[in-house]
């Protein structure tokens, strides 16, 4: 009667606690209600929320396909494969950190996240309705004291295995489905593809090296795998690995066959072709692999001599992420913000069956308004246009550019009226025309290697570069279809921001190299486009600066200094003066300026700063991020854009 009564008390507190949590939009565990700092987290991101980031590989279940991206999870109803839609997102839920692996089990998903390299943890979704995940644990207290970096998860009947980098293999009894309980640790390196089959778990996973790390694990007694295999494999012939097991396919320089021996040791490579480019990604399905690159999509055959079938295309097969299989069916998730599904049952070659366009982007750079859309700058591809209210996507525009991520490296935007400029930094300058935000057009282009920071306004933009030494170029775009170069001058540190105030650029700027000249802010007079000319610099306690804010009137300069917010007089351009500072240390180092105040990334965290009295700036309040901000917008709305990279985009309502 003592262990029933338990029991019962037991359930009826879990189940009071999942009413509990249902009432607030951001979930982070059981049992922590009673933590002060926890319920004014709660309240701080109850106002937040998050769109795209990091890709993880696919889930397919039943009718629907779930997709980590940063710290959410999207739900992609698949019943006419043809005709995918969305069916729901956790948005208004975003994880602390970044999701980096899902597995399902019962009416259960769970995620495994990282945050800032030094907190992990593994949250669990509700799938009682499945085309909307609820966030029922966001996974805060499953942590220990030792450090934890979960790179990947999967599920074998009752038994959850956790990758964690730092500790190996933690299995996790999943009696309980909604109390996961590790139960034992054995050794094992990190993952982030991973398979179960045959009694076996197989890994892979990309090293610090530059390697492909193979793993093979004896999982015939499900609560204590044994480890048999672990081979370094090369990293260029073996870029991405994936299995059908006994099994793997190596993605690179080469198609990799390789036999997993069941009793452990090293795989043994049975055959291999050469693709006569590089692949960056691919999947099986049935006897065949399908590799992923600049041309398209290759068809090989796994039946000895490994050699090419047939071929598909695909545009974006460059930017395959990851991938997932499902019978005859082939998911594949882009950086260039797709989801494609590939039909491998019929012919030699796959028949892409449809593609969809993901939610936010998968490195979101900066955002403007025009009307009522949304336009997007994309690392890998160029522009996106979205729905104000909704985020759906309504548009795109993908440069003409090599199909390699370095050449597609879009950095920075500038917006004026209508016209979008963009800095890619493996290109150079392209113009944009946003007359239909949602169908942006491209108006002319400028070659101007390594260019990372833009402004401009009117006739002219300028371009700053941060690689192999910085330089500012004037360039007239008064006829887009063929902009000029009219000035070019070098710069002794490295360009990271700039902004257009009147005839004034000012740039903040960093070291181009280790003792090198320090950086802080630089001031340049524009007003003679054609003859640029460097008239004020400041470097007080400032040798990184990596972003800055004006005022509206040009009279004072937010500077984001890797030492905090310094705040600088330049009524008088030539002669910037600090006239307050407020202490914000940390890697992340972008700023935005709200009415009164200045926003401030720091740490994983945004700091809201009173800055009304410039000399004593104070903190109002504090925002917790999954990721580090790389940059920070204020828009209409009175929201504030994070831009995070792998975190994704996040929305503050201020």
């Amino acid at each position: 009667m003592t262990r029933l009564s338990a029991r019962v008390r037991q359930t009826a507190f879990r189940y009071s606690r999942q009413i509990a949590l249902a009432l607030t939009l951001a979930i982070f565990g059981a049992g922590l209600a009673h933590s002060q700092d926890l319920v004014q987290e709660l309240a701080t991101r109850a106002n937040q929320t998050a769109y795209g980031g990091r890709i993880g590989v696919p889930l397919k279940r039943g009718d629907f396909v779930y997709l980590p991206t940063g710290s959410t999870v999207t739900a992609w109803d698949y019943r006419t494969p043809e005709a995918p839609r969305l069916a729901g997102d956790t948005r208004r839920q975003p994880l602390p950190g970044v999701i980096t692996a899902i597995a399902s089990r019962g009416r259960y998903l769970y995620a495994s996240w990282q945050r800032g390299g030094s907190s992990s943890g593994l949250a669990i979704y509700s799938l009682l309705d499945p085309g909307r995940p609820r966030l029922i644990d966001g996974g805060l207290l499953r942590k220990s004291a030792s450090p934890e970096n979960i790179t990947a998860i999967s599920i074998d009947g009752d038994f959850l295995y956790a990758f964690d980098s730092e500790r190996g293999v933690v299995v996790h009894s999943l009696a309980d489905p909604l109390y996961p309980r590790a139960i034992r640790v054995v050794e094992g390196g990190p993952a982030d593809v991973v398979g179960i089959a045959g009694g076996r778990i197989f890994t892979s996973a990309r090293t610090w090296l530059g390697d492909t790390l193979l793993q093979v694990f004896d999982n015939s007694r499900k609560n204590f795998p044994k480890k048999v295999t672990s081979e370094n494999l090369d990293g260029f012939e073996n870029f991405r690995l994936q299995f059908a097991w006994p099994l793997a396919v190596g993605f690179g320089l080469s198609v990799n066959l390789y036999y997993l021996p069941p009793w452990g040791g090293a795989p043994l490579l049975w055959g291999s072709a050469a693709p006569g480019e590089a692949l960056f990604n691919g999947f099986i399905a049935g006897d065949k692999a399908y590799g992923f690159g600049a041309s398209g999509v290759s068809v090989w055959s796994l039946r000895l001599p490994v050699r090419r079938v047939g071929r598909a295309d695909f545009a974006n097969a460059f930017a395959a992420e990851t991938t997932t299989v499902k019978g005859q069916f082939g998911w594949v998730a882009t950086t260039t913000d797709q989801l494609a599904l590939f039909d491998t049952g019929k012919t030699a070659s796959p028949r892409l069956a449809s593609v969809v366009d993901t939610l936010g982007g998968a490195d979101v750079m900066d955002a403007a308004l025009i009307d009522r859309s949304l336009v997007l700058l994309q690392n890998v591809y160029g522009l996106s246009a979205a729905n104000d209210d909704d985020f759906t996507p309504t548009g795109r525009f993908d440069a003409d550019l090599p199909k390699a991520k370095q050449a597609r490296a879009f950095e920075d935007m500038a917006v004026d009226g209508r016209r979008a400029y963009l800095a890619a930094w493996g290109y150079g300058l392209i113009v944009v025309d946003l007359s239909n935000p949602s169908s942006p057009r491209e108006l002319g282009r400028l070659p101007a290697e390594f260019s990372s920071a833009i402004a401009g306004k009117g006739r002219h933009v300028y371009l700053g570069t941060a690689t192999n030494g910085g330089s500012v170029t004037s360039v007239d775009v008064s006829n887009p279809a063929r902009p000029v170069v009219r000035d070019a001058v070098p710069v002794d540190t490295r360009v990271e921001r700039l902004q257009l105030a009147g005839r004034f650029l000012f740039a903040a700027s960093a070291p181009d190299a280790a003792g090198g000249p320090p950086g802080g802010l630089r001031v340049f007079d524009v007003g003679n486009p054609s003859q640029i000319s460097e008239i004020g610099r400041y470097t007080d306690d400032c040798e990184f600066a990596s972003d800055l804010a004006v005022s509206d009137d040009a009279r004072t300069v937010h500077l984001r200094c890797s030492s905090g917010l310094h705040i600088l007089d330049v009524s008088q351009p030539s002669r910037p003066v600090r006239i307050g500072f407020y202490a914000a240390a940390g890697v992340d180092r972008a700023i935005a300026l709200g009415s009164g105040s200045v926003f401030v990334a720091t740490d994983g965290t945004i700091e809201e700063v009173d800055v009304r009295n410039p000399r004593r700036p104070t903190l109002l309040n504090r925002y917790q991020l999954p990721a580090e901000a790389r940059r920070l917008r204020v828009m209409p709305g009175r929201r504030l854009f994070v831009f995070m990279g792998t975190g994704g985009l996040q929305v503050i309502k201020l």
